[in-house]
């Protein structure tokens, strides 16, 4: 038998959610505030969070979790009076669809350390830690999400760097589930979100236009950040154009167009006079 949740969590990998009861966001109670992003509401086992009913003022943290399991075997797990665990959303990879299972104002069980679960929003994402390839659906709509909360909570929309403040109250910002203390103020033995998050990326979204909008314009002059594929049209089963290389300037021409699970620009390459569409997470600014 498995004894800890990320075990649990790799066990119940393909239980969907069958017989869980949801609830529209519009239910909730009137002394929570109404999340815009979240697609649905299924409560977590109230032997699983803490019901603080806490201010703004005492929310300062957003922490970046991986599922280590499916996205419906976590949303059961949490439901589970018997995993002593939770989360306030859980996000599905493949199209972004995302869960609230505990309201941002109660604490979610997930932080541990120093205070961080009662001073926190805990996310998980659906994945394994350093196997995943995380889909830009799901980059944005966890971006959509945390960029509300930095705006609604007043929490700053940066990624401090290093391991966290030991006590939770003095800072706050979006961190992965690796960077929160243990009681001796060092790493805890966690490693989530893990290698194959992409923080630049991430961070990029939530700090543009409150999560939404546009990163790039008509005008802007780009360059990739690895050896990229331009293509004929927007999707990955498109005719290559050419293989840029980091250091080539391009011209935002057209788009943004989101397809397959990508966002596509249009792209002017001035250094080989080439036009063709380039997936926007391999993008910078020249």
């Amino acid at each position: 038998m498995p004894t800890n949740r990320r075990d649990v969590l790799k066990q119940l990998g393909t239980i969907g959610a069958a017989g869980l009861g949801s609830v529209g966001l519009t239910g909730t109670a009137s002394a929570h505030v109404q999340d815009p992003y979240a697609d649905r509401w299924i409560a977590a086992d109230s032997s699983n969070y803490t019901n603080d009913n806490k201010s703004a003022s005492e929310i300062n943290w957003i922490i970046i979790h991986v599922t280590e399991g499916s996205y419906e075997g976590t949303v059961s797990w949490f439901q589970n009076p018997d995993s002593d665990v939770s989360t306030q959303y859980v996000i599905r990879n493949s199209d972004g669809h995302a869960t609230q299972m505990v309201h941002n104002e109660d604490s979610a069980w997930h932080g541990g350390g120093q205070n961080y679960s009662f001073h926190s929003i805990g996310i998980e994402h659906e994945g394994f830690v350093g196997e995943t390839n995380f889909t830009d659906a799901l980059y944005q709509k966890s971006a959509n999400i945390v960029s509300w909360a930095c705006d609604t909570y007043g929490i700053p929309k940066q990624r401090p760097t290093g391991v966290a403040p030991c006590d939770a109250r003095n800072g706050g910002g979006i961190i992965g589930h690796h960077q929160v203390p243990e009681s001796d103020c060092n790493y805890n033995d966690h490693t989530d979100p893990g290698s194959t998050w992409d923080w630049d990326y991430f961070m990029d979204l939530v700090g543009g236009s409150n999560g939404g909008g546009n990163k790039f314009a008509d005008g802007d002059r780009v360059t990739p950040t690895t050896n990229l594929n331009t293509r004929e049209q927007p999707g990955t089963d498109q005719p290559i154009v050419a293989t840029i290389s980091p250091g080539e300037v391009g011209e935002i021409m057209n788009g943004p167009i989101d397809k397959g699970g990508y966002r596509w620009w249009g792209v002017h390459w001035l250094d080989r006079n080439v036009w063709g569409w380039s997936v926007e997470r391999y993008l910078s600014y020249a």
